[in-house]
């Protein structure tokens, strides 16, 4: 059957969101704790200002009338 998530599953988790966020394994093995909270938290805030970007292009794209989209678009670019 299912097991209950642990403590190996929790570092898992946090080791597959460090290195997917760059960092090297061999450098995440050697972060004390409240650098890999540390860490993690960042991570954590990136991905959330990302999901909100995401959120304001889709809002826009669904909703916006096309100078919205215009503005949008201008800013997105590079």
């Amino acid at each position: 059957g299912a097991r209950a998530p642990g403590v190996a599953d929790a570092w898992a988790g946090a080791l597959q969101r460090l290195i997917g966020s760059g960092h090297r394994y061999d450098d995440v093995l050697n972060y004390t704790l409240p650098q890999a909270q540390a860490f993690l938290r960042a991570s954590e805030r990136r991905d959330a200002r990302a999901l909100s970007d995401l959120l304001t292009v889709i809002a826009t794209g669904s909703q916006g009338n096309p100078e919205q989209l215009r503005k949008l678009h201008k800013a997105l670019a590079c």
